[in-house]
């Protein structure tokens, strides 16, 4: 086989292998399909609340001066440029204002790879785009409890839709970001990812937490199902 066309496998954090978790390709990319039971994810994700391992995403990183950054969002979303500390979601991929220099592109591989470098002209070779997926593990937590687990994890669940939350004194969760009513990503660091589903897990025992993969994320997604 040619070996430009072998999967990229992208770090899955030991808690997710141990729990059977099942694998596809999709994209060039191996990721986490299903525990077992795709209905029983979906149902999961309805009722109480999914934890799922976004291996099907990609995370690239902007790093700037203010201005072109500026230039850049305003080309992309309008004036004024998105402020720090919200996100807006574009073609699948949700840019992230971490702060003034720093901003990151979360989304499907896909989506990542077919849309167009930021910025124009000088503002472009400013700022180079740098993948940093290895260094993090992206968790979503989907369902009607998601904000209920995140506070019993003693982590920021009440933020605005796009609004992104972090954890005072706590470097391994880089941001956590409210995508709609129900559901909320964590990016995390690669090194601190099996602690933090430990954390979640446990803290999301009494709520019903559960896993769900890709295969059952994607028919919310294509449905009008509360869970997606």
């Amino acid at each position: 086989m040619n070996s430009s066309r072998q999967p990229v496998i992208v770090s899955v954090p030991e808690t997710c292998l141990a729990a059977s978790a099942a694998f596809h390709e999709r994209d060039g990319h191996t990721v986490v399909a299903h525990y077992g039971s795709v209905p029983g994810e979906i149902a999961v994700c309805m009722k109480s609340v999914g934890l799922a391992d976004h291996s099907d995403y990609g995370v690239l990183e902007l790093r700037g001066d203010r201005e072109p950054l500026d230039r850049a969002l305003i080309a992309r979303f309008g004036d004024p440029p998105l402020g720090v500390g919200s996100a807006r979601r574009l073609h699948g991929v949700w840019y992230l204002r971490m702060d003034a220099h720093h901003t990151l592109l979360v989304g499907p591989h896909a989506a990542l790879a077919s849309r167009p470098a930021v910025g124009h002209g000088r503002d472009r070779s400013e700022l180079p785009h740098r993948d940093i997926r290895a260094s993090l593990a992206i968790i979503g937590i989907v369902g009607p409890r998601a904000t209920r687990l995140l506070a019993a994890a003693g982590l920021p669940g009440k933020l605005p839709i796009g609004a992104i939350g972090a954890v005072a004194g706590d470097p391994s969760i880089v941001a956590i970001l409210r995508e709609s009513q129900r559901r909320y990503l964590v990016l995390v660091r690669a090194h601190d990812a099996d602690a933090l589903w430990a954390h979640l897990l446990t803290a999301g025992e009494p709520l019903g937490a559960a896993f769900v993969g890709y295969d059952a994320l994607t028919l919310l997604n294509a449905s009008s199902i509360p869970g997606g």
